[in-house]
């Protein structure tokens, strides 16, 4: 069988398989083809993570929404064997993972709720069931009570119900020029509670509105946003105005909680994570925003082709797949501007990797930065060359002072109040010392000329691949459907057989054909 055979034949088959399992999806498991073509949904998981010293029983105890629309329990393929219930008490409902003997090391759980965007999340008001909560009294006494009624009385004497009552007391509690009532409160607070400055601020909060005759208990949120990565729960306070549970966030008690942009993770005050056994336990939580409707995913689930999508994987996980998906797709870019446009760069995973990083920043910025770290690199890189090193200890050299030279950035932008130039640490630094190393090289051997022509052509090739790869329904398609990357590789194999003349080169030569 000749090469050009097998060709055709792998490239039918990578089709076949590639536009055949997404038609399957599409058709009969109800996944949407197109984004924006049903709602989308939320995913928020929750991943507890807990250190066992020896072999020995663990108890964990994780609270949970009260409320959802869907709810699925995963953990760790392998980590855990733990036996798992929900336990409904009068603090909540929570999970509950147990065991009598856990290998000793490194554990991870997770718990997952999904819900549809129309779903309501966020602290409009819950009503209250059965007979009206009573606040029970802090007991509070001495300067610290007369302190604390004081701060009620005037907070009071400026609101007009029991929201503007709330917004009135934490702006005093917030104020850096606090009134001598509130650095007594503060004192005594931290000498009783020995917390941090936010806790501190809650459990006082907490106190003075149940003193002024406001039920109030703690709760935790979670930022809708799935750029965020994993989060520490926004720590909330629920109070009750009598009819309904209302949430804010004492630390902006003047804005309203959008049920688009928090999701209260759980009401009623109890701890968010007990680990009985284990050490050093924390949570976090990472959100991430589905395309597809519930009913979808669902029944993509419950078939063998979920493990064909990253929708298989934790949420922690799926938020750096996100991303590695759309390598392939830069990739794609770079071998048609290269083999059939023509443009000169400098390998072909530098304009990917570069793309990536453009995807986390502004562009226009990007790019600036790229080209003042790889002109003070070359200028060191210059001068390092004088003193005749061999070629990795260069290169490491290179190494070390684009990172010193990121750190520079970094600490100038911070003094100077622009943020968004910390994400400069987006750039793959091995990378660009490479870049610098190749760059110096063909300046010597070739001429500045064509040095500069292939940094450029890569920059070029980064920016391309940047605008497709942030196209919605691209990234849609690699999320959902990533066996169409096999459509793509089919595309790489058939360009990796063309011979002809590139575009630039017929621009190159066209006095030839006019001859």
């Amino acid at each position: 069988m000749s090469s050009k055979l097998r060709l055709i034949l792998a490239v039918l088959l990578l089709c076949f398989i590639g536009i055949g399992v997404a038609m399957y999806k599409n058709q009969k498991l109800g996944v949407p083809l197109w984004v924006g073509e049903k709602s989308t949904s939320w995913l928020v998981e929750a991943k507890v993570s807990f250190f066992m010293p020896e072999e020995k029983p663990v108890t964990i105890k994780l609270a949970l929404p009260s409320a959802a629309e869907d709810e699925s329990i995963g953990q760790e393929a392998g980590s855990l064997d733990l036996g798992y219930f929900t336990e409904q008490s009068v603090s909540g409902l929570k999970a509950v993972w147990s065991n009598r003997k856990i290998a000793e090391g490194s554990h991870s759980l997770y718990y997952r709720v999904r819900f549809s965007e129309r779903f309501k999340t966020g602290g409009g008001g819950e009503e209250v069931q059965g007979p009206p909560p009573v606040a029970d009294s802090p007991g509070l006494s001495g300067s610290v009570e007369k302190a604390a009624l004081q701060l009620i009385e005037a907070s009071r004497a400026v609101s007009a119900d029991t929201d503007t009552f709330f917004t009135h007391l934490f702006l005093q509690i917030a104020k850096d020029n606090s009134a001598q009532e509130v650095l007594l409160l503060r004192r005594h607070y931290e000498n009783v509670e020995k917390a941090n400055e936010e806790n501190l601020m809650i459990v006082m909060g907490i106190d003075l509105l149940k003193m002024a005759g406001i039920p109030a208990r703690l709760a935790h949120g979670i930022r809708l946003d799935s750029q965020l990565g994993p989060q520490q729960a926004l720590p909330l306070i629920e109070y009750c105005d009598g009819a309904t549970w209302k949430v804010k966030n004492p630390q902006q008690p003047n804005v309203s909680l959008r049920s688009d942009n928090i999701f209260v993770w759980n009401r009623g005050g109890s701890s968010l994570l007990e680990a009985f056994g284990g050490e050093n336990s924390k949570v976090v939580f990472t959100v991430v925003k589905d395309k597809i409707s519930l009913e979808a995913l669902n029944t993509l689930r419950d078939t063998p082709f979920m493990a064909s999508t990253i929708l298989a994987l934790p949420v922690s996980e799926r938020a750096v797949f996100r991303y590695v998906v759309l390598i392939p797709l830069g990739a794609f870019v770079v071998v048609i501007l290269r083999n059939i446009v023509g443009i000169p760069t400098l390998g072909t995973f530098m304009p990917v990797l570069l793309a990536l990083a453009f995807l986390e920043m502004k562009l226009g910025l990007g790019i600036l930065m790229f080209v003042s770290i790889v002109a003070v690199g070359l200028y060191f890189r210059f001068l390092l060359s004088s003193m005749n090193l061999l070629v990795v200890p260069r290169v490491a050299a290179c190494v070390v002072i684009v990172t010193l030279l990121m750190v520079l950035m970094s600490l100038i932008s911070w003094h100077l109040g622009i943020r968004d130039v910390l994400k400069i640490t987006m750039f793959p630094m091995i990378i660009i010392a490479w870049t610098i190393e190749r760059m110096s090289l063909i300046w010597e051997e070739e001429g500045k000329r064509s040095a500069i022509l292939q940094v450029g052509g890569s920059v070029l090739v980064a920016v391309v691949a940047y605008q497709v790869m942030k196209v919605p329904q691209i990234q849609y398609w690699a999320q959902y459907f990533p066996e169409l990357l096999l459509v793509l590789l089919a595309a790489i194999l058939l360009i990796g057989r063309y011979t002809g003349y590139r575009l630039s080169e017929l621009y190159r030569f066209r006095n030839f054909s006019e001859a």
